[in-house]
């Protein structure tokens, strides 16, 4: 091998080390990029919570509205004024039961800022490793005789030296 070659394999090989480093380092950076504490110290923590006050307030006025309507059924009519004054009663408790949904849906609300921070971050996970794996796609597979040169075989792969001991023979 002449003092080219050997200079050729040399930028060859230092290349390849430069194309390893550099993948290293945008996977580091973009792993660090990824961590997050406050979403598993705040943001998930303050949506399990939310979800646990959802169904609260989903079980306190269902309870509700079901004793109001028990209330309408056990209304006496043999009295209308009194029954009138029960079945409206009942009605106001449980339109007041309903009110619950406006502060679901805001914590609802909450509960999916926080899923679709969940998402972005399993986005940034997958863009992080698109990209190394796009760097080291980016190196050409070995093309004549250097894709013959694989190196010694392990033991049991190859060829068996008393099979190309019979094939001269």
């Amino acid at each position: 091998m002449n003092s080219d070659e050997s200079s050729e394999r040399i930028k060859k090989l230092t290349q390849e080390c430069v194309d390893i480093v550099r993948t290293i380092l945008v996977a580091r950076r973009e792993m660090s990029k990824l961590h997050d504490p406050s979403l598993r110290d705040v943001h998930l923590p303050r949506a399990t919570e939310e979800i646990g006050a959802i169904l609260s307030l989903t079980e306190s006025a269902t309870n509700d509205i079901m004793l109001a309507a028990e209330d309408m059924m056990a209304a006496d009519f043999s009295d209308p004024e009194r029954a009138q004054e029960l079945v409206n009663d009942s009605c106001m408790r449980i339109f007041e039961a309903c009110s619950f949904q406006d502060i679901t849906g805001q914590r609802i609300s909450n509960v999916l800022k926080t899923l679709q921070l969940v998402e972005a971050k399993v986005e940034q996970i997958e863009t992080a490793w698109s990209n190394t794996s796009a760097l080291q796609s980016e190196q050409q597979p070995a093309t004549g005789d250097a894709a013959l040169l694989n190196g010694p075989a392990l033991e049991g792969e190859g060829i068996a030296q008393d099979d190309i001991d019979q094939l001269f023979a």
